[in-house]
């Protein structure tokens, strides 16, 4: 019998020849730039059999019919740029600040191992369906071929080892993520050690610097896209000066993982990068990141308080803790100047490359370079989109950029980044136009993945931990409603005679709200956690007003919030 099924949770596996058909959608066309109001999708084992009027698409008994009157169904978002083996996290990356004396490397890698899943996850709840890890160790292999595998996950592109101009010894810790080579036969012995695991392109680390003057390393960039030619491989280079972009060009390179920061580019590059059909990626926001967590001016959102693994983004505040003396001359600059002033020139000619870029019809791709400090997984996508509009593209732009366009540079618009008949089912239906707001983005009703049909709250399902953790970093960025956002309706608290001295969310929200617009110094420390099933119990130090108070709270979490609360000291 054929029903409208609820979303609760929707199918979990897909029956072979079982249809599912998304009725009366408005459909976002990117490639046509253009809504088609009153169209019907049908699905089948995995892939779009037929767009049409409900009423010229033929349906079975069993088929699963979904009503998307007055709902927007577009291509899954795809994320051209990020880092699987980083965190997002003050820890992720020692070779631009060097803590492991606070934190062992080793356990940064086992936490990128350990949440490789949970990214994937956040991923697929914020309707990106594909992302692209443009290196890292060769571990990235086991996260395509077996994790991503064995749950509902995005489509997962990688790449192994950065072929690199220079070295990064602080992350070898066995399977390091980015290798120096220094011959052609550095390169070989690297390119066939990845060949064997069948990587998706290739990427090069084309850094250049007085000490290494780009004209030197072009002829083993050049090689390499030799190499990569021979065996119908994308060549992906990390390029930010105008000079190094234009010899990696050159060298052959298919994609530009990042903006040119340094110049505006002429006219003449430009037409180059369209004719060769050069996909260009602006990362626009990558930078920032690191600065604002270097001020300490972490500029709080509801994407990252509400999606970003808490854990990692929790870490971003530990330096408050970290002596400064021992920091990095670069982050005593960026301390010096201010995050705006250090990157104003920078940023303003990433933004007229990717405006004029846009207008000449070149292949942009979103990226957000998410993993690196400062840029979490998944929820940072929203922040790119933000700076990519504001260096002037429309909504339209901004949309195609995130679908389509990647798609095309990464050589797999055959079968997905467009909502098109033949094509993998990676669709989101938005119960908002995002043409009219970008944030309509957030508004995500479902998302199907190659055909599985999944609601919003069936797809990312934290622990816990997680979940007090989110309340924590909430409460650190003194914001009320995300804060809230962690709790039940009818949240109870008591104190340390068990007396209630809360119950429901305006009592809290009476409690905290003046609290949070007045003490500036506001901070949570977690100084020591135990999980037992659905309790976790922290010791916190919190800091207010300049002095400090030590409480033990037991936090009991029910459905995905926090039911209770119990002050024991």
């Amino acid at each position: 019998m054929k029903h409208s099924l609820t979303l609760l949770l929707i199918l979990p596996l897909v029956l072979f020849g079982q249809s599912t058909i998304i009725k009366d959608v408005t459909l976002l066309d990117v490639e046509a730039r253009k809504l088609v109001s009153g169209t019907s999708v049908k699905v089948t084992d995995g892939e779009i059999e037929r767009i049409d009027k409900f009423k010229k698409i033929k349906t079975a008994a069993d088929d699963q019919i979904i009503d998307g009157s007055g709902k927007f169904l577009m291509p899954g978002l795809i994320d051209a740029h990020i880092h699987f083996f980083q965190s997002g996290g003050i820890y992720t990356r020692p070779d631009a600040i060097d803590l492991r004396s606070q934190k062992p490397y080793s356990e940064e890698i086992k936490f990128g191992k350990d949440n490789a899943s949970d990214y994937l996850r956040r991923y697929l709840r914020l309707g990106i369906t594909t992302v692209m890890d443009v290196g890292g160790p060769m571990w990235n292999f086991t996260v395509r071929d077996s994790i991503a595998e064995k749950m509902v996950a995005p489509n997962v592109l990688v790449t192994g080892p950065l072929f690199s101009i220079v070295d990064r010894p602080q992350m070898d810790e066995g399977d390091p993520p980015i290798i120096k080579v220094t011959s052609t036969e550095d390169i070989d012995e690297l390119f066939n050690k990845m060949l064997a695991y069948n990587p998706d392109f290739i990427k090069v680390w084309y850094i250049a610097s007085r000490q290494y003057p780009p004209e030197d390393s072009f002829p083993l960039v050049k090689y390499l896209g030799e190499l990569c030619r021979s065996k119908n491989l994308l060549l992906a280079v990390h390029a930010t000066q105008l000079k190094t972009a234009q010899l990696a060009v050159k060298a052959g390179a298919n994609i530009l993982v990042h903006s040119v920061d340094d110049e505006v580019i002429p006219a003449s590059f430009t037409k180059q990068l369209k004719d060769q059909s050069v996909t260009y990626i602006p990362t626009l926001t990558v930078g920032n990141g690191y600065a604002r967590t270097f001020t300490g001016n972490l500029n709080h959102t509801r994407q990252d308080l509400d999606w970003a693994n808490p854990t990692a983004y929790n870490s971003l505040s530990d330096l408050e803790k970290i002596d400064s003396a021992r920091w990095p001359v670069f982050i005593k600059r960026v301390y010096k100047k201010g995050v705006s002033s250090f990157f104003a020139k920078e940023d303003s000619i990433m933004k007229i490359n990717l405006k004029n870029l846009t207008m000449a019809g070149v292949n942009i791709a979103t990226g957000t370079d998410a993993g690196n400090i400062g840029t979490m997984h998944a929820s940072s996508y929203m922040a790119e989109l933000d700076a990519m509009s504001a260096a002037g593209l429309d909504n339209w732009d901004l949309l195609v950029s995130s679908t389509i366009n990647p798609a095309k540079g990464f050589g797999i618009d055959d079968r997905t980044g467009s909502v098109s008949v033949g094509k993998q089912a990676d669709l989101v239906m938005l119960t908002q136009n995002p043409l009219d707001d970008l944030r309509n983005l957030n508004d995500i009703e479902l998302v199907v993945k190659s055909g599985i049909v999944l609601s919003k709250d069936s797809i990312l399902m934290e622990s816990p931990e997680q979940i007090v953790q989110r309340q924590v970093n909430a409460y650190n960025a003194r914001d009320i409603e995300a804060f809230l956002a962690t709790y039940t309706e009818d949240i109870e608290v008591y104190d340390e005679e068990n007396k209630l001295i809360a119950k429901g969310q305006e009592q809290m929200r009476s409690t905290y709200a003046g609290m949070f617009e007045t003490v500036t110094d506001l901070y949570c420390e977690i100084e020591n956690r135990i999980v037992i099933n659905n309790k976790v119990i922290d010791k916190e130090k919190v800091r207010f007003n300049g002095r400090y108070v030590n409480a033990v709270a037991i936090y009991e979490v029910s459905s995905g919030k926090i039911s209770k609360v119990n002050f024991v000291e």
